[in-house]
């Protein structure tokens, strides 16, 4: 560690921000099978090195464009179907809510004419009808060509009952978030707008057999929290309150989703939720194609905390103060706690979660880069190698050349 932010001060106390990061979890045929649930946990803890809190991933199948200023508000989207027996009983659940969801389905689960007659009732009654592939493969492991004859199969089966409607099939979901940049072209070369999640209810492992049905055990899925273990509707609350809203990920092929969709709903609205759609510009404008203005971020300058008016979830962000060492001028730049991982905004550049002066605390720093060219616009600032604050993160170090104070 080079320790440059131990000899700085700081404006004021910086909390150790808690990440509530969203989850792994799209389930197939096959959920219950122990070499998928292997699977799934594999795939979080790779996506949790690159995805939207590390560093900028690009050609992401979960992170998704906008992370902040849902202001309360929840997109329900729902994997995997449709399925004749669970999907009407989410839809009679979502109809007592007043709400709308976006379906995510796989053309080879729409098999019959009950199964299309399904699927107009759905978009009838202003659900939304998303691309989730024809056979849930996984996006990574395949060729671009195998990987567009998935798209298009469920394409097909989807834009004839969409046009019934005057629609077309717009968003789309990579089968557990996997995917490269070869297969996410491919999906935005169809334009599709690809659809990640801020929060991921784990419903697949709640409905598991191992611990009991209604309790997520650690052996399925080790990232729910112990405290939530048996406590659905409170893990995703919690999850909630830390994003403050965001595309919120379940499935409905499983019957613990179905069973217990109102009393998660309930929660909720109790604490402040409301329901929106996935195709809301004010509260997803990227995702659908819209580019708001830039608002402050991360390594913008600044003279006092009023300055950096945004926040990440939940948590506000502040300026961060000092002195160089070479004039004793004073500067500042708008920063965020940190444990291991920074959010990024697209349009700016890159964050690195460095150690701060105060003892076992992160801040988030600006790295080099051309949108900050290489830190000249961030007064009193240099590029200088700093190393990864890790606490309780599990991050993977990491060294990154960063806007540090002179």
């Amino acid at each position: 560690m080079t320790g440059f932010l131990k000899e700085l001060h700081v404006g004021r106390a910086i909390l150790v921000l808690g990440v509530a990061v969203g989850l792994m979890g799209c389930q197939g045929d096959t959920k219950g099978d122990v070499e998928e649930e292997e699977d799934l946990n594999d795939a979080f803890a790779e996506l949790l090195l690159t995805e939207g809190k590390a560093d900028g991933a690009t050609c992401s199948g979960v992170r998704p464009p906008d992370n902040s200023g849902f202001d309360g508000r929840i997109a329900l989207t729902f994997d995997d179907g449709p399925d004749l027996v669970r999907t009407p009983i989410v839809l009679a659940v979502l109809k007592a809510h007043n709400a709308t969801g976006t379906f995510f389905v796989n053309g080879k689960r729409i098999t019959t004419d009950a199964h299309r007659d399904l699927i107009r009732q759905m978009i009838v009654d202003g659900h939304i009808i998303g691309n989730h592939s024809q056979n849930h493969l996984n996006a990574s492991n395949l060729s671009a060509d195998t990987w567009r004859t998935e798209v298009q199969l469920t394409h097909d089966i989807l834009a004839p009952l969409l046009a019934e409607a005057g629609l077309t099939p717009t968003f789309f979901r990579f089968p557990f978030g996997s995917t490269n940049c070869t297969t996410y072209a491919v999906v935005t070369d169809l334009d599709y707008h690809v659809t990640g999640w801020h929060i991921d209810t784990a419903d697949w492992c709640f409905n598991s057999s191992t611990g009991g049905y209604g309790y997520c055990a650690e052996s399925t899925f080790r990232y729910v929290p112990d405290e939530y273990r048996a406590n659905f509707p409170g893990w995703v609350l919690s999850q909630a309150r830390a994003q403050n809203g965001g595309i919120l990920l379940m499935h409905d092929t499983k019957s613990y989703t179905p069973e217990n969709l109102d009393a998660m709903l309930t929660e909720l609205e109790e604490a402040g939720f409301t329901f929106t759609r996935l195709d809301d510009v004010d509260t997803f404008p990227l995702l659908n194609g819209v580019t708001p203005p830039r608002q402050t971020w991360v390594g913008d300058p600044c003279e006092d905390h009023s300055e950096c008016d945004f926040l990440s979830g939940d948590v506000p962000g502040f300026c961060f103060t000092y002195q160089t060492s070479d004039t004793n001028e004073l500067f500042g730049f708008c920063s965020l706690p940190c444990d291991g991982y920074c959010p990024d905004l697209d349009g700016t550049a890159p964050t690195f979660c460095a150690e701060s002066p105060t003892p076992s605390e992160g801040i988030c720093v600006s790295k080099a880069y051309p949108q900050n060219e290489s830190c000249a616009t961030i007064p009193g600032s240099q590029a200088r190698d700093e190393d990864r604050f890790i606490l309780e993160s599990g991050a993977t170090p990491s060294t990154a050349l960063v806007c540090v104070p002179r």
